[in-house]
């Protein structure tokens, strides 16, 4: 005998799984190990009920004759009633379908399905449309009023998308909805209405590490149904981040929790009383304990176990760079100055001392004292936290403490600093929930969902496997870069970097062992490049800051952290991180406003000497903001304009510059950005024979025209497109200008020499071409014979011609690939005679491309005679 069952005190969820269960198993019978709720006893009690047969009493079965026991909708032992003396037997094969997280008394069965959706019947819909099994209307309007039920109409926070999906499926296999809408409708009885009065005069509020909780409770004489109803409706009224509801009916307190965050897990507060649920709703029936007592101790469990909303671990920064009690006051200004903070830890071994701040170490400088120990002048009366600590206790300590930095440590181990700028936008982010105005720029949000949207499936899923092996490495892992700028404006960007808070070399080589992929790591700067099966990249580097010895030069690199990481990058739209930790997963960190300069379509630098430190940078923020279609910041131009007014262009080496002008000219809008340069005096200040003139501009307009009608013909042929925009900036120089030009941008020997020789020879093409006479295709090929494509495509944008523009174009589309056929002096140059085998002359004709029909030896030398004979 194969029985389906379900948990005490059955629901819709629990019946229409049952329903659902029997397709999957015909054979099995229907059987309820106990009572059911009352809006189900109603609807099976109705005469015209088509389910109410197939139900078989728990009573007409014998328990021995039981093989296979399917379970739905729950696992857990207490909640199958007579049915539990049958797990573990030997003969008794145990098949499990439930969306409950796990709790202590759980069944382990032979076969077990489990996925956390919103309703159990959501997780039936999907083996039925899996196996093509597609139930009757009738069946279908019943699993939708399990869906509905246990969702809330889809609005409770359980309800997963897989649940909106089910539904769907439902209805489009007959459900009726009207017949659902009466089924789940209640009407509240005069005792219930009773009930609700005493829940809403008993309601009071918790606040646990600034989570608001509702508790409250009733009493009544005799057990009255649909208390969780009843809960629903107090909640709605209230709105609490928590709810915990306790009824005395009869002998027994029964408790309803609900949970809007993360913070309370209401399926492990009901836990402690036996009950069980999900994260966001639970239930527990309890015996032998007072209300009093109940209550007494849900409070206790309350203050235990709520997490608070942000801790001290969410919002420290780390690693965090210390200085040596031994070290001095010229050295701890030093490196506060490098790192470009306020205050440092001091620590003797791994233990924290005291802290120095630049105050301090400004005023010792000013008085002569920069060779003494920072021991001597540091402070050392401060206040630490350890990882969990509340933000208001963080704020007790920074503002009512006046304390600059707040040192998070684990046992004596420091585990990071918490500033006041950190402290404040925790509190901004709080003040704007409470004022109801949306906040753009907050530090940390979820795009879980709009990675799904835009990456493919592999790249997210690898995502999710980084962050579980950089986390088991005991590593942070973040994605960073264009790729989250491009995500959020919904821009196609398939470009993965990824930054560690760690060794990010060691992370890679484990990384790409595990999905099979090549790695070459470089020791020196802490990077690594994976390249995946299909040829992909994904770039790996660990957290570093960088800093400059003079104006221009070249980056000094140390070990760092994830915030001074995206310091040291160039423009805010790029300093975004996200999580990839698998608790964290999907968690967009901002800290620099990256948000509201995408929002306001704005190019803003990070600090006032952004374009000191690197000049090179004024070329990018002019590709970005001609890319994106942004504006530079007020702030941002004024900056480049005194770094161009310095000449600072200048200290920076001239293949940078070349990178960057060459980065531009490979844009799909080259010309926007040349203008752009030119605007600001940018153009000229790379070399002084740059210039952009209407005929400038003109030739420029037609190479773009040249290239796009080129990439329009497929072709296939890689064309280097920045190449012919460079020619046109330069056609206008002379010759000893262009080497002058190619010396300053540090351009190589070949790269000039392929410059100066296109250069020459286009001007010698187009003197072939100016020649007076209509030109045979054989010697439109003999003029452009080895003349590269760039070449060839510049020559049809400078000519004035549209006669030799179309004998260019008749060229590439078709002369170049001509082959003449092969005639009988040919053959007879090859060796093509009679003594030849049929192999060696299949062979010569297959060479030369000649075609034909060729049976044996014969008709290959019938071919070649033809061919003699007209020649």
């Amino acid at each position: 005998m194969d029985i389906i069952t379900s948990h005490i005190n059955a629901d819709f969820d629990a019946f229409s799984s049952m329903i659902a269960a029997k397709r999957l198993y015909p054979d099995a019978l229907l059987v309820f190990p106990g009572s059911q709720e009352k809006n189900l006893r109603d609807y099976l009690s109705h005469p015209k009920n088509a389910f109410r047969d197939s139900i078989v009493k728990l009573k007409s079965i014998s328990l021995d004759k039981i093989h296979r026991l399917i379970i739905v909708d729950t696992r857990q032992l207490s909640r199958i009633g007579a049915f539990a003396k049958l797990i573990n037997k030997p003969d008794v094969e145990v098949i499990i379908y439930d969306h409950h997280p796990p709790a202590t008394d759980d069944i382990n069965g032979d076969r077990l399905y489990c996925i956390e959706f919103g309703s159990n019947t959501t997780l039936m819909t999907h083996f039925l449309k899996e196996k093509g099994i597609i139930p009757t209307p009738e069946e279908a309007t019943v699993m939708a009023m399990g869906i509905y039920e246990d969702t809330g109409s889809l609005l409770f926070p359980s309800t997963r998308p897989d649940d909106c999906a089910a539904l769907g499926d439902l209805i489009g296999w007959g459900a009726n909805l009207s017949v659902v809408s009466k089924a789940i409708y209640r009407e509240i009885t005069p005792e219930q209405v009773d009930i609700l009065d005493q829940l809403i005069k008993n309601a009071y509020t918790l606040v646990i590490s600034g989570i608001n909780i509702l508790l409250t409770k009733s009493v009544t004489a005799t057990y009255v149904e649909d208390f969780a109803m009843l809960v629903h409706k107090l909640r709605d009224m209230h709105n609490p981040d928590a709810l915990f509801a306790l009824g005395l009916m009869g002998d027994r307190v029964y408790m309803v929790a609900r949970s809007r965050v993360p913070q309370v897990n209401a399926a492990g507060i009901a836990s402690h009383f036996g009950g069980g649920g999900h994260l966001t709703a639970a239930a527990a029936s309890i015996k032998d304990i007072t209300l009093e007592q109940t209550e007494e101790y849900l409070t206790k469990i309350l203050h235990k176990e709520t997490k608070p909303r942000i801790s001290a671990r969410d919002i420290m920064t780390f690693p965090v760079k210390t200085i040596d009690v031994a070290s001095t006051i010229n050295q701890a200004n030093s490196l506060l100055n490098r790192y470009n903070i306020n205050a440092i830890p001091v620590t003797s071994g791994p233990k924290i001392v005291g802290l120095i701040t630049r105050q301090i170490a400004t005023r010792a400088q000013g008085h002569d004292l920069g060779g003494v120990c920072v021991k001597d002048y540091m402070i050392t009366e401060i206040k630490m936290v350890g990882p969990n600590a509340p933000v208001w206790e963080i704020r007790r300590l920074i503002v009512d403490g006046n304390q600059r930095l707040l040192p998070v440590v684990e046992g004596e181990k420091l585990a990071g600093v918490i500033t006041r700028k950190d402290l404040m936008g925790i509190m901004h982010q709080k003040m704007a929930r409470i004022e109801g105005i949306p906040s753009i720029t907050s530090h940390s949000k979820s795009i879980k969902g709009i990675m799904k949207e835009r990456l493919p499936k592999e790249i997210y899923a690898l995502l999710e496997k980084a962050g579980e092996i950089a986390t088991s490495m005991g590593f942070n892992i973040y994605l960073v870069g264009g790729i989250i700028r491009d995500m959020i404006s919904r821009i196609d960007n398939l470009d993965v970097d990824l930054v560690v808070e760690g060794d990010g070399v060691k992370f890679a080589k484990e990384f790409a062992a595990s999905i099979g992929a090549r790695v070459a790591t470089h020791e020196k700067f802490k990077t690594a490049v994976i390249t995946l099966k299909d040829g992909r990249h994904i770039d790996i580097a660990t957290a570093r800051l960088e800093y400059y010895k003079y104006p221009g030069g070249m980056p000094i690199v140390e070990e760092s952290t994830l915030k001074l990481d995206l310091y040291r990058r160039d423009f805010t739209i790029n300093t975004m991180a996200v999580s990839l930790k698998p608790t964290q997963f999907g968690q967009l960190i901002d800290y620099f406003g990256a948000q509201r300069d995408i929002k306001e379509k704005r190019i803003r630098v990070l600090h006032s000497l952004s374009f000191v430190d690197d000049p090179s940078r004024i070329l990018r923020a002019v590709r970005f903001e001609q890319r994106l279609g942004f504006s530079l910041g007020k702030q941002t131009l004024s900056l480049i304009h005194s770094a161009i007014q310095s000449d600072l262009i200048k200290n920076v080496s001239g293949g940078r510059i070349f990178h960057e002008l060459k980065q531009i000219l490979l844009e799909d809008e080259p010309i926007k950005g040349i203008e752009r340069l030119k605007t600001i005096g940018v153009l000229a200040s790379i070399h002084p024979e740059f210039d952009y003139t209407p005929k400038t501009k003109k030739t420029l307009l037609q190479v773009k025209e040249i290239i796009s009608w080129f990439t329009l013909l497929y072709t296939q042929e890689v064309v280097s497109s920045w190449f012919i925009y460079l020619l046109a900036l330069i056609d206008r120089m002379k010759p000893e200008t262009v080497l002058s030009v190619c010396e300053w941008l540090g351009m190589s020997p070949s790269e000039t020499k392929a410059l100066v020789h296109a250069k020459n020879n286009v001007l010698n093409i187009l003197k072939e071409f100016s020649k007076r006479g209509k030109k045979r295709a054989s010697e439109v090929a003999n003029i452009l014979e080895g003349a590269s494509l760039e070449e060839i495509l510049f020559v049809m944008a400078k000519t004035k011609s549209a006669e030799v523009r179309k004998m260019i174009s008749s060229y590439i589309t078709t002369w170049r690939h001509y082959t003449p056929p092969i005639t009988g002096k040919d053959l007879i140059a090859l060796g093509f005679k009679e003594d030849k085998t049929l192999g060696d002359c299949l062979r010569l004709i297959k060479e030369k491309g000649l075609n034909g029909e060729i049976k044996d030896s014969s008709d290959a030398i019938h071919l070649a005679k033809k061919f003699l004979s007209r020649t």
